[in-house]
This record gives structure tokens, C-alpha cells and sequence, in this order.
């Protein structure tokens, strides 16, 4: 039994900019192997809380511009996002 490929590394700086230069549109993030992981990464998306360890910080500022949502696919989960400007 052959082990599954690896997922190309997320860059979520990247996301988030294309994101914001895309505003109110549902863009691809990433995919993830483990349905875990992805509702934790679209989580912290959401929530603004840093993707890996804290003293990284997060793209995802501020604090509710964005959301995120999951979706199963053939190898795994992919993370969706878009960002929705600051709330009031």
C-alpha cells in the first residue's frame, strides 16, 4: 500500500491577500488530507486566530472579515474562504 501524496503547503498570506483583492467572492485556501485540520484552518480563518504558532500572527485581520467553509473532495477536505470587510 503506496502512501498518499502530499498536498502542496498552504501559503495564507497569499490567500488572504488574493482574498481581499477579491472581495465577497468564495476562493479555494487550500486542501488538507484530514477533515480535522481543515475545520480548524477555516476555524482560525474565521476567527482571526493564528495559523500555527502565535508569535506568526494571522493574514486573517482583522477579526470577522473573513469566512470560511468546507467542503469534502476526492483526496481529502478543501478549505474555501472569502473576505467580507470589517464589520461594523
Amino acid at each position: 500500500m503506496s502512501r498518499p501524496a502530499k498536498t502542496p503547503r498552504v501559503s495564507h498570506q497569499a490567500a488572504a491577500a488574493r482574498l481581499r483583492e477579491h472581495p465577497q467572492t468564495w476562493l479555494i485556501v487550500g486542501d488538507y488530507r484530514s477533515r480535522t485540520t481543515a475545520d480548524d484552518v477555516a476555524r482560525r480563518i474565521r476567527s482571526g486566530y493564528p495559523i500555527g504558532a502565535p508569535e506568526y500572527g494571522t493574514p486573517y485581520e482583522p477579526i470577522g472579515a473573513y469566512e470560511s467553509r468546507t467542503e469534502l473532495v476526492e483526496d481529502g477536505t478543501r478549505v474555501h474562504a472569502r473576505y467580507i470587510g470589517e464589520t461594523a
